[in-house]
């Protein structure tokens, strides 16, 4: 691959929108220690640019209708069974609560964190101020 063919492929190599034959070449042809002429600026500029057009666009939620299309098409090309909306509802739920159960040992770990007991004591005592230890 010469360095104007990689030009012409650096803004669909930044958009991950070549297929696997264009895309390792791509990749080969920026490994190579050669001189390059201006192949990491384009892509430099391509990634931005790619970068942008993410940023710009205003986050929306698709609508149910469109998670049905994507599970119907599944179905129809590799034979699965759609994804009914109680399963999908029971997904939720599951990752739902795999957080709360990360959360909980977070909170048992943070409860039972080590406490050094000589600030306690030194705390505990009527007056006392606690020092700093200078770390």
């Amino acid at each position: 691959m010469t360095c104007d063919e990689f030009k012409e492929l650096a803004a669909a190599y930044a958009l991950v929108a070549l297929d696997e034959q264009e895309r390792s070449a791509c990749a080969h042809h920026l490994a190579t220690g050669a001189p390059h002429r201006g192949c990491r600026e384009a892509l430099a500029a391509a990634e931005l640019v790619a970068a942008r057009l993410g940023a710009a666009l205003i986050p929306q939620r698709p609508s149910p209708q469109v998670w049905r299309s994507i599970a119907a098409r599944l179905h129809d090309e590799r034979g699965a069974a759609p994804l009914a909306d109680d399963v999908a509802r029971r997904r939720g739920l599951y990752h739902l609560c795999g957080w709360l159960v990360a959360a909980a040992l977070v909170g048992v770990y943070l409860y039972n964190a080590p406490i050094d007991r000589r600030t306690l004591q030194t705390a505990a005592r009527p007056g006392s101020q606690v020092a700093s230890s200078g770390h």
